[in-house]
């Protein structure tokens, strides 16, 4: 009972010890009307927190920087406390040369204009400006409004169409996103979008991926484990030289998609995208009750299993084709495809294998169309921009065989109805990824590509049943980054492609051919 008294005497004696010694050092005594100080102090712009100390309102470094704040990037809000404005510039320059495979020393289509070589040039600028309310990359914008004009320079093929040199403008995107709702405790939001957008079914772009006036719903869930996707789009057609979408003109031709993307899918770090693609497609230049219904059912797979990165990729369609088949009639869909590839990276040594297959048609001239096509796919396969037979329009004649940045010899150009009479593919590909420098990227590839049935051909190869055998190509290509990031990207590459006899058998010529390409992007 004694012991609480004496600490309370000394605490006392302590602190006027210490009291006198501060008046003494002048310091002023503190009053006992005097409120405390806080530790935490509002900040007065938040947003400005990066920039440092004394430069205030103006920017640290000038407006090109890529790392300094500014508020045409939505770093800094320009009205209130959560609306920011968002301005991205691209300039993409391309040049692509090469010589073209020769359908005219064959003795066919002699009516259709054929060049030895071809040099494509283009320049591309689009400039894409957003106005968003939210809290900028923390949290799903609550709404937003973009818009994104685009021009186009190009002088097109001069394989079997001369499209001559043109510029084309028009909106490369131009929509309204709202946030709808948010659930559960780590605010989850569902989304939708309307307007002409950019959107992939799948991780790869191997049955729809585009930029289209449509609708969409999406939303994550779980933490971002799940996204799901609703989307309807009502196609614009492609403008000839340019292949950017002509506003005035509609394709009658819609797309439905429902996916759900399901990451870290019973391993960690490996993803699935099983999805549904309903294409109806009324076919211009197509007779009356002609239309195209195809119904795509599939999953994709994407991320690594132990040190394995595995990507893969499985489809059927079913449906009913347009009357653009051999018999000008309505044939039943039965149809598919597969993609494999399997990559090992060791350090900065990346070895990869790849398969793709879609089935062929093996008798155009029944009632079944067993030949695969997508709706309308962009993708990068086996170099893919280095890529001859992957890269490049193909074209037999006035016939196309294969649209560039495509697997699938579908027969049909770019604005074409998709096409299930024709001859499917095997390829296999064997690719390398060397990260030579963190500025540099080198890989280099080699396909070897087979028909599955050509029984689609025969008509196109005078007759003849041409053989399976399409050839072998070698490609490579370098990826540059002079400032370590996506501002200034410089590709450089190029392809022989060596045909085989079934190119002789179609084409009349087996003549090796090359390819080679220069392309610089500026991102602002």
């Amino acid at each position: 009972m004694t012991i609480e008294p004496r600490l309370r005497t000394r605490r006392l004696l302590f602190g006027s010890l210490f009291a006198l010694a501060v008046t003494a050092a002048g310091a002023p005594a503190a009053s006992a009307q005097t409120p405390a100080t806080s530790d935490i102090l509002p900040e007065i712009n938040r947003w400005r927190l990066l920039e440092p100390q004394g430069v205030g309102e103006k920017p640290r470094s000038p407006l090109y920087d890529p790392y300094a704040p500014s508020v045409v990037k939505g770093d800094i809000p320009v009205l209130g406390d959560k609306i920011f404005f968002s301005l991205t510039g691209v300039l993409d320059n391309f040049v692509d040369g090469k010589r073209n495979l020769d359908f005219f020393t064959g003795g066919r289509f002699r009516n259709v204009p054929y060049h030895e070589h071809n040099i494509l040039g283009q320049i591309t600028a689009v400039a894409f400006l957003e106005i968003f309310h939210g809290d900028t990359v923390f949290t799903p914008k609550d709404w937003a409004l973009r818009v994104a004009p685009i021009m186009r320079f190009r002088c097109g093929d001069n394989n079997a169409t001369d499209h001559g040199c043109g510029e084309y403008i028009t909106l490369q995107e131009a929509f309204a996103e709202v946030k709808l709702f948010e659930i559960g405790r780590t605010f989850d939001a569902t989304s939708a979008r309307a307007g002409i957008q950019g959107f992939n079914s799948d991780f790869f772009g191997l049955i729809y991926n585009d930029v289209q006036n449509g609708a969409r719903v999406f939303s994550e869930l779980e933490r971002n484990q799940f996204k799901v996707n609703l989307a309807l789009f009502d196609r614009f057609n492609k403008e000839k030289l340019s292949g950017l979408n002509e506003l005035t003109k509609r394709r009658e031709h819609q797309v439905f998609v429902a996916s759900l993307q399901w990451d870290d899918f019973i391993l960690p770090g490996f993803n699935v995208l099983p999805n549904f693609v309903y294409s109806r497609d009324q076919a211009p230049g197509v007779a009356a009750g002609g239309d195209l219904n195809a119904y795509y059912i599939g999953f994709t797979t994407n991320g690594h299993i132990d040190r394995f990165n595995v990507a893969s990729a499985f489809y059927y369609v079913t449906g009913q084709t347009a009357r653009n088949t051999p018999t000008r009639d309505n044939l039943e869909i039965s149809a598919g495809m597969a993609f494999v590839q399997v990559a090992y990276p060791i350090d900065w040594f990346n070895p990869r294998f790849a398969i793709a297959y879609a089935t062929g048609d093996d008798n155009p001239n029944n009632r079944s169309a067993k030949g695969f096509d997508s709706v309308f796919d962009n993708t990068a396969f086996a170099g893919g921009q280095f890529s001859y037979l992957f890269g490049e329009k193909v074209q037999l004649g006035g016939i196309t065989v294969l649209r560039g940045n495509s697997v699938f010899p579908s027969l049909r150009g770019a604005n074409a109805t998709s096409q299930y009479v024709n001859p499917g593919v095997l390829a296999l590909n064997a690719g390398i990824d060397l990260t030579l420098t963190p500025r540099t990227i080198f890989e280099a590839n080699y396909a070897y590509v087979r028909f599955d049935d050509t029984s689609s051909l025969v008509a196109v190869a005078g007759g003849r049943d041409p053989s399976n055998d399409v050839g072998h190509e070698l490609n490579a290509g370098i990826t540059w980054k002079p400032f370590l990031n996506e501002h200034l990207l410089i590709f450089a590459g190029g392809a022989v492609f060596l045909p085989g006899r079934a190119i002789k058998d179609t084409f009349g010529n087996d003549d090796p051919v090359y390819k080679g390409i220069v392309r610089l992007v500026l991102t602002f």
